[in-house]
């Protein structure tokens, strides 16, 4: 008798006494062995763990846009005080009796008037 009929022997008369079939064959099993209901939570908790790790470097992203915007608007802002004070060095300069006067009488061909052009109002 060959091999695979004294397995096939054994396993005849094994179910013969007892009357209990005897299936040796392994057990095909899920690929990681859980239920769909498990299946689920675990997709949801790793899309969870996904979007707090998205927000999380979002959020680092934004304080940083944040941040090298108030670095640009403070440099502006150095920029226009330090224009507002130009000008209005300027508009002193330009105000200053002495300029006017300057301008009179280089620009209109203005100049002091004559003792005979003063006439006095009571």
């Amino acid at each position: 008798m060959t091999r695979p009929e004294r397995v096939y022997e054994m396993v005849r008369s094994r179910n013969a006494r007892t009357g209990i079939r005897v299936v040796n064959a392994r057990k095909r099993r899920r690929p990681l062995g859980l239920s769909t209901r498990q299946m689920f939570f675990a997709a949801f908790m790793a899309l969870l763990l996904m979007g707090t790790g998205i927000g999380f470097v979002w959020s680092n992203f934004e304080t940083t846009q944040i941040g090298y915007d108030l670095t640009q608007l403070k440099k502006e802002e150095l920029r226009l005080q330090e224009l507002n004070r130009k000008l209005r060095l300027e508009l002193a300069f330009l105000k200053s009796p002495e300029n006017l006067h300057a301008r009179a009488v280089k620009k209109l061909g203005l100049h002091q008037p004559r003792p005979k052009q003063i006439i006095v109002l009571p």
